[in-house]
């Protein structure tokens, strides 16, 4: 046989030797995770030891943040691991994901591989068999991983949102399909080799373990990219299906990996009640924003001082609504809570009393809900009926985020819908009281095809129908940069059109055009796209310091973005970065 392994036939007392190995190395394997997490505190630790003691500054929403400098040599010995994040934070190549995925993922596959061949001597058998029980080893870190509460155990312990940790689930997925893969090749030469494929194809444990492989190679074809853009109900779907009944082939295929998938079961559980207790249902609106195909769903908040525990910026999951006007029961529930969209909370729920939701009309949910918007609008002509409402969360990396006030410039860039996540964060730096900004305010660049589109965020002026609606959008002096793309002609048109857009709506964008020369308060408006460079450019030249880029938008936007601010980290600034993306 390849590699000096061949079949050998072993005693009683070598096969009860060769299953101590593999229960050994596949705990090894599963409990080998510790290790990173422990690297987690070691540097929390190190950041706290080499963080320079200042005095307290005016509180944000976002926490305390760590310090970007430090005396001599501790801002030398900051800036190396800062340089190596931002090198392995960048794409290997469009889709494939960063350096930093590639090397985690090859370091922890050559972890597994060389627990799989360790002390297998040349047992053929037995290098088949921990190719299998390593492998199985990570499926309650791969489940763990998935939790979106942010109760997660891998959440606590990184500190990383659910947005963060998604990345290790999708690695750790196509990993433990590989070493299953292997471990299924090679029993599979063995059937053959020896001649008892006929036989043994028709046993059970092989059954299963065959039904095993085919759901995990499907599970990870449908969370590939571009089926989860073609359709994300189907991602979604066969996710959730699946990962939920591959416990059954798995634990009936052999008794020795039944304990990591009871494991499995343990943490599923675990899932459904953090799920059940981030679930809630509320009674809001949902609407069409005229002149465009963007949606918005509008839930006013009853008791502000008991609902209002959001970050700007966070987000949570919403059911699909299915109009009706009476409450949702256990069975409707559990239904719609797996027919979920995420959706950016659009705004600041303390100042506005209600959580606006804001996306735009594609196939799936979205279109579903631009359906229920217009058929409940053609209802009554004059006022939206509130229907129940199913929000999951909320989620965000937003907790995560630094006190954006100790920057010495803030540069936020949105573009489209992207502006959902961007524009809250905005909101809570300049209208909250007691901030202080070191240098000036922050820089807001927003890229949007048509101006309608802007509406959610600068209401038109309602004059005494503004009390009714309070603060709502963007109340401030300071202005927003607008850069209307598309200055002319339908924004309803390409590969997002919506075909059921009616034509009243359509005609909303006649007299939007003609306010391009009259923009409301809080924003300066520019015809064309954003020039990347030069926003860029301005932000680093006039300050010497710290400098905080957070953007939102289409990714040949963020990538230019990206290049553009790459520049000056190369030149030793000093930066911290966040694109704010959703994967599922």
């Amino acid at each position: 046989m390849a590699f000096g392994y061949s079949f050998v036939n072993l005693s009683e007392a070598e096969k009860s030797q060769r299953r101590e190995l593999l229960d050994l190395y596949a705990a090894t394997a599963q409990w080998s995770i510790l290790i990173v997490f422990a690297v987690f505190q070691l540097s929390f630790l190190l950041s706290w030891m080499l963080e320079p003691r200042a005095e307290e500054r005016p509180k944000s929403p976002f926490g305390r943040p760590p310090k970007l400098k430090g005396p001599g040599w501790i801002a030398k010995a900051q800036h190396l691991p800062r340089s190596f994040s931002w090198w392995a934070a960048a794409p290997v190549a469009e889709g494939w994901g960063t350096r930093a995925e590639w090397i985690a993922g090859l370091v922890w596959t050559a972890w597994l591989l060389f627990l799989s061949f360790y002390q297998t001597g040349n047992d053929y058998l037995h290098l088949t068999k921990r190719f299998g029980i390593v492998g199985a080893s990570q499926l309650p870190l791969h489940y763990l991983l998935a939790i979106r509460s942010r109760y997660s155990p891998p959440q606590l312990l990184t500190r990383l949102s659910h947005e963060q940790i998604k990345t290790a689930h999708q690695i750790l997925g196509r990993i433990i399909t590989f070493m299953f893969i292997l471990h299924a090749s090679f029993y599979l030469n063995f059937f053959v080799m020896s001649g008892f494929l006929q036989k043994r194809i028709k046993d059970l444990d092989v059954i299963f373990g065959v039904v095993s492989i085919i759901m995990f190679m499907a599970m990870n074809t449908t969370a590939l990219s571009i089926v989860r853009k073609w359709s994300y109900k189907v991602f979604y779907t066969m996710h959730i299906v699946f990962a939920s009944l591959l416990i059954i082939p798995l634990y009936f295929h052999v008794h020795h990996i039944r304990k990591y998938v009871l494991e499995v079961c343990v943490i599923i559980v675990l899932n459904q009640v953090l799920r059940a207790y981030s679930l809630r249902t509320y009674s809001g609106t949902i609407s069409m924003i005229p002149g465009t195909n963007l949606v918005q769903v509008r839930v006013p908040l009853i008791s502000p001082n008991k609902e209002t525990k959001w970050r700007p910026g966070q987000h949570v999951y919403l059911s699909r609504p299915t109009g009706a006007p009476t409450s949702f029961g256990v069975y409707e529930m559990f239904v719609l809570r797996n027919q979920t969209n995420p959706f950016t909370i659009a705004s600041l729920a303390e100042q506005d009393k209600h959580l606006l939701l804001v996306a735009r009309t594609l196939n799936g949910n979205t279109k579903q809900l631009a359906k229920l918007a217009r058929s409940l609008h053609s209802q009554d002509g004059v006022e939206v009926p509130s229907i129940p409402i199913a929000l999951e969360g909320p989620y965000g990396s937003t907790s995560r985020l630094p006190d954006l006030t100790k920057f010495d410039r803030v540069l936020l860039v949105a573009g489209g819908v992207g502006a959902t996540f961007i524009v809250p964060i905005y909101r809570s730096l300049v209208e909250h009281e007691g901030h202080s900004f070191r240098n000036s305010q922050p820089r807001f660049v927003w890229a949007v095809r048509k101006f309608a589109e802007t509406q959610w965020a600068f209401p038109a002026s309602r004059g005494e129908e503004d009390a009714e609606f309070g603060s709502e959008g963007v109340q401030t002096d300071n202005e927003v940069e607008v850069c209307v793309t598309q200055p002319s002609g339908s924004d309803l048109q390409g590969e997002n059109a919506d075909d059921g857009m009616e034509l009243a709506e359509a005609e909303h964008l006649i007299p939007f055009e003609e306010e391009m020369e009259k923009p409301r308060k809080g924003m300066v408006l520019r015809a064309g796209r954003p020039d990347v460079h030069a926003i860029v450019d301005e932000v680093f030249t006039t300050s010497a310091g710290s400098v905080a880029v957070i953007t939102c938008g289409p990714r040949g936007m963020t990538k230019q973005l990206r290049e553009s601010v790459g520049r000056w980290v190369r030149q030793g600034r000093e930066v911290y970065w966040h694109n704010e993306t959703f994967g599922w």
